[in-house]
């Protein structure tokens, strides 16, 4: 199936691309978008605010390719697995980590979700300006924002790269005047696949496209004459202090894993795990989660439970 971008009609001044994560923890089903949640945080703007959801239906059997990713998708948990300690514990934490990750050993998937974001931001900038011009507007006056998710905010990174970088997309900061209002990354796993990928870098598939591993991390930007123009004065990174995909492990962050972009605003949640005190209980709640079984915590890497927590900063970023 062939991507076809989502194109909508402007009510108002305001849109919204959600960028779902994929792997077995993230599927990016279309009722798996927390949209009521975001709806809930906008408030009486929602209604008019023109909300783009990038789906994953065009990837012909992902779940199936990951077979073929056995031998290197073992590589990425236990390199997981190994900095987190190397314990039993640890390991059921580095599967968990590894189902959300694994997409990034498969160069289809990457370039397919990258051309794909790409495609659907050109689309939303199309649709902007024909709302603007039909009122006399200036397209610049109308904005734009991405709140992505897990495996989602590193396919937005990489794709902003992309725009701000290669003129052929024309969605440039600084020659097409293409800024967005805000770039909003929850649970980012963007330092963890840096810190993996790179240590596993022999299997993964044209590692040296990964602009997360081939340049020191940045928020993505035009660079003219040596002055850099960002692709948004506001990047944020949202995590929990309970979210492994986030770099947390039981409230303690870990450097390897966590995002920490210059520049970026950083929000920690001080999340609690009520029934768990432990990695081995935080294990096997984890394991929980991925069954379906109902886990004695709450996912600690729910997007609905990122977006409800931060209303205020969506409502504050996005209109």
């Amino acid at each position: 199936m062939a991507f076809s971008p989502q194109s909508i009609h402007w009510k108002s001044k305001h849109g919204i691309l959600l960028v779902h994560g994929i792997g077995n923890a993230s599927e990016g089903a279309d009722g798996s978008f927390p949209l009521d949640a975001l709806r809930d945080s906008l408030g009486d703007d929602a209604a008019g605010t023109a909300i783009y959801r990038l789906n994953y239906d065009f990837i012909n059997d992902w779940a199936a390719t990951k077979v073929d990713f056995g031998a290197a998708l073992l590589a990425l948990k236990q390199s997981v697995g190994q900095k987190l300690g190397g314990d039993m514990s640890a390991d059921i934490v580095a599967d968990y980590i590894g189902d959300v990750l694994w997409p990034v050993l498969s160069a289809n998937i990457r370039f397919a979700v990258r051309d794909a974001f790409v495609a659907q931001l050109a689309q939303i900038h199309v649709d902007r300006c024909n709302a603007a011009l039909a009122r006399g507007d200036d397209p610049l006056d109308y904005s734009i924002s991405i709140v992505a998710h897990s495996l989602g905010c590193f396919h937005a990174y990489e794709g902003l790269w992309a725009t701000s970088t290669e003129p052929s997309h024309q969605l440039t900061p600084r020659s097409d005047l293409f800024t967005l209002q805000s770039v909003v990354l929850m649970a980012s796993p963007v330092q963890l696949i840096r810190s993996v990928a790179g240590a596993i870098r022999a299997l993964v598939p044209d590692v040296d496209s990964l602009t997360c591993i081939s340049q020191p991390l940045a928020i993505p930007a035009e660079t003219h004459r040596g002055k850099r123009t960002p692709c948004t004065p506001r990047f944020v990174a949202v995590t929990g202090s309970q979210d492994p995909v986030g770099g947390h492990v039981l409230g303690h962050k870990q450097d390897w894993a966590f995002m920490n972009v210059p520049g970026q605003e950083t929000i920690i949640d001080g999340q609690r795990l009520t029934t768990v005190s432990s990695r081995a209980e935080l294990a096997s709640a984890l394991l929980a989660v991925k069954s379906g079984a109902a886990p004695p915590i709450s996912d600690p890497h729910s997007w609905t439970a990122y977006i409800a927590r931060h209303a205020d900063l969506l409502r504050g970023a996005s209109l």
